[in-house]
């Protein structure tokens, strides 16, 4: 006979499987199909699997209910829970079916159904004691209800077991340590990340991931078993996890969007990226720009003089201004243009320089004439490190003939608007991810060849400075 607690227990089993293949994902990375498929790309499909996590448990939720017929009592909350359970169960095997975008909500309802889980697998076995206790005493009058209130056979000994060995192994994988951990992750073959309109199929131009994440206990295991797992401590104005999501996905639009414009202009579309004014980051509280600028605001001219990027405001606030002085600022704000007067003050640091109190970045303009698709996979959350890779590939693909020439090729660094290579983070991590594929060559920023050395020492390294070196290079062999 199915009893619903085997359905329960397979799914806290499978559930806490999960967790362990989510802090483990990078071990079957070099795992790859005869047509191209890899790793990053299957996790996708394996990811189905986590809906028998919630449909276990409401399969197990229904048993219950239809195996109790009871309404009164105690009966009656079990069959609420299982009622709770069984909705829950459904509502999360849908979102990881149609909806596996919104993961956090998914998570929820799994947290949420949780609880209820227990609640009904230790009531239930205390029930079904209690039911046991009581036929044996009607079995064997003569035996005494005092010496039998004595014996704790009422507690839920194998559901209480489960509970606290569930709870053990949840803190050791999900309880944070106050460190963060880098270890190695996946190869993401950008030809088959992005696709440009007109372009060709393209050959092998990985990219490579690694992870870098809150440290939980089980990573110093995983750590004693594995290579280059690396910790430290976790900064004091570390943000939110929220926080830095957000800031991770903003960094892979950003990048897409750089390698995309730099790679069509290097291939005669488009006029690459422009400067068209300088965004305000943030202001200074009791600075001048205090209630005056915003953040969002796009300055574009001083003094009735044109301002593009950082290096021309400074330039002009270096040579043309000095502490207190008014300077008229024209800026966009929101789609309308404003002019506002401001007196400058003296930097705390440099006496001599003139600031407004303000945080800036370049605004960039992203020539983009043709359209490209992005796959999104689950284990490519963000980041700008794949921006040099990416714009090789799309290269490739408007190139006639591609430019590989059949050298399968790796690399790993940001795209500037200039076309230079930028600096990453997990170097040694994300060499040794290399280094378990075929690669051929593995590009690098030139200042990171030496700890990418360290982490690959028999790797074919090719440190570069900017993307017409890789180029270069490839051209060259």
């Amino acid at each position: 006979m199915l009893k619903p607690a085997r359905f329960y227990l397979f799914g806290i089993a499978l559930a806490l499987g999960c967790l362990v293949a989510a802090e483990l994902i990078w071990v079957p990375a070099p795992i790859r199909t005869s047509g191209g498929m890899q790793w990053i790309e299957m996790i996708d499909w394996l990811f189905n699997l986590v809906a028998l996590v919630p449909l276990a448990w409401a399969v197990g939720a229904l048993l219950g209910l239809f195996r109790d017929k009871l309404w009164r009592g105690v009966g009656i909350l079990l069959q609420l829970l299982r009622i709770m359970i069984a909705g829950l169960g459904f509502a999360a095997a849908g979102y990881v079916f149609f909806a596996p975008k919104l993961l956090f909500l998914l998570l929820v309802l799994i947290g949420a159904a949780a609880p209820f889980v227990f609640a009904d697998m230790l009531i239930s076995e205390m029930r079904n004691r209690i039911k046991a206790d009581g036929q044996a005493e009607g079995a064997k009058p003569a035996a005494s209800m005092q010496t039998r209130r004595g014996r704790l056979i009422w507690l839920p000994k194998r559901s209480g077991i489960a509970l606290v060995l569930t709870l053990l192994l949840l803190l050791a994988l999900l309880c944070p340590t106050g460190y963060l951990v880098t270890y190695p992750g996946m190869t993401l073959n950008l030809n088959r990340y992005a696709h440009v309109e007109g372009g060709g199929r393209g050959g092998t131009i990985n990219g490579v991931l690694v992870f870098d994440r809150p440290a939980v206990p089980a990573d110093w295991l995983f750590a004693k078993l594995l290579p280059m797992y690396s910790f430290e401590k976790t900064p004091e104005n570390e943000p939110p996890l929220t926080e830095t999501y957000a800031q991770v996905v903003l960094m892979k639009t950003d990048a897409n969007a750089a390698a995309s414009a730099i790679a069509m202009k290097k291939t005669g579309f488009g006029s690459g990226i422009t400067p068209e004014g300088v965004q305000i980051v943030a202001v200074i509280k009791d600075s001048p720009a205090d209630q005056r600028l915003q953040a969002g605001d796009i300055i574009e001219q001083l003094n009735g003089q044109a301002v593009r990027s950082i290096t021309e405001l400074s330039a002009y606030m270096a040579t043309e201004v000095k502490p207190g002085d008014k300077v008229t600022v024209t800026l966009k704000r929101k789609e309308s243009e404003q002019v506002v007067d401001l007196v400058t003050e003296a930097s705390a640091d440099t006496p001599e320089r003139p600031v407004f109190g303000i945080s800036v970045e370049t605004k960039w303009h992203y020539d983009i004439p043709k359209t490209i698709d992005y796959k999104r996979f689950m284990a490519h959350l963000g980041g700008p490190s794949h921006g040099a890779m990416l714009t090789l590939a799309l290269i490739d693909q408007l190139t006639p003939g591609g430019i590989t020439h059949g050298i399968k090729i790796a690399g790993t660094g940001t795209i500037e608007p200039d076309g230079s290579i930028g600096l990453i983070g997990g170097i040694k991590q994300k060499a040794y991810a290399i280094s378990r594929t075929d690669a051929d060559v593995f590009f690098v920023p030139a200042k990171l060849e030496e700890a990418a050395r360290s982490g690959a020492p028999e790797l074919n390294i090719v440190p570069v400075n900017t993307i017409d070196d890789v180029l270069a290079w490839l051209a060259q062999h």
